[in-house]
């Protein structure tokens, strides 16, 4: 079934490809290229110096320790998962129309990341290629898009490309300095029903709809760490 998880880092997001998945999957980062390495770079910075000033005193599980645990393994990722992770098909779309015009034909046969070298099918049939698209919400936000016709649109056609390909789609949205907290924060949102109604002091005019309630009619969520929670290929 399709999945909405939980926000994530670049940095945790790339950690959990390189571990955890390979060829064919393919990821489409909403945002250009220049502005997403930025924000990658800016995170292991700031958790570099964040562990660095450390006291020790945090737990395994807590929060400042997974971003670590999560950094490190992206820096220190053995040689045979950083050739893996050359197999995985990342893409940056910079709008709305971008993503749309690439989901309306998406179609693996049409990349140029081939396969790597003495690539056997996978039989197991409980996993199945991810199409993955990293700040759908956050694209739509702030143009005429960010309502629930537009989100709708958008979302139907990652669905339907999805299920075109025999893959399964993911949504996952940025989380940091300017990401969103928590799920339950992210799915709560209110967004205009209809059309680029006018927010007054954080409070859309007319009808609006939870953010929860559109990705709800296609998606199932899931909350906590991304990997934690099992391999998201999983059927």
């Amino acid at each position: 079934m399709p999945l909405f998880h939980s926000p994530a880092t670049p940095s945790e997001l790339l950690s959990y490809l390189v571990s955890c998945q390979s060829y064919p999957t393919t990821l489409i980062v909403c945002c250009p290229r220049e502005p997403f390495q930025d924000a990658l770079a800016h995170h292991v910075a700031s958790v570099l110096a964040s562990g660095s000033n450390s006291s020790g005193e945090d737990s395994p599980a807590s929060t400042p320790q997974r971003h670590k645990r999560a950094v490190e393994a992206l820096l220190a990722a053995p040689l045979y998962q950083t050739a893996i992770a050359k197999h995985i098909r990342i893409l940056f779309v910079p709008t709305v129309s971008h993503l749309r015009a690439y989901l309306s034909v998406f179609d693996p046969a049409d990349s140029k990341v081939p396969p790597p070298p003495n690539h056997v099918p996978a039989t197991d049939s409980s996993r199945t290629p991810l199409l993955m698209v990293y700040g759908l919400l956050d694209t739509h936000r702030d143009t005429s898009e960010w309502n629930a016709q537009g989100l709708s649109c958008t979302v139907s056609i990652l669905v339907e490309a999805a299920a075109r390909a025999t893959y399964k789609p993911v949504i996952i949205e940025p989380r940091g300095d300017d990401g969103h907290p928590n799920l339950d924060t992210l799915l709560s949102e209110a967004v205009p029903l209809l059309g680029p109604n006018v927010a007054n002091q954080g409070v859309w005019s007319g009808r609006t709809v939870s953010i929860g309630r559109i990705l709800g009619r296609w998606f199932r969520s899931r909350d906590g760490p991304l990997g934690e929670g099992g391999r998201l290929d999983q059927t």
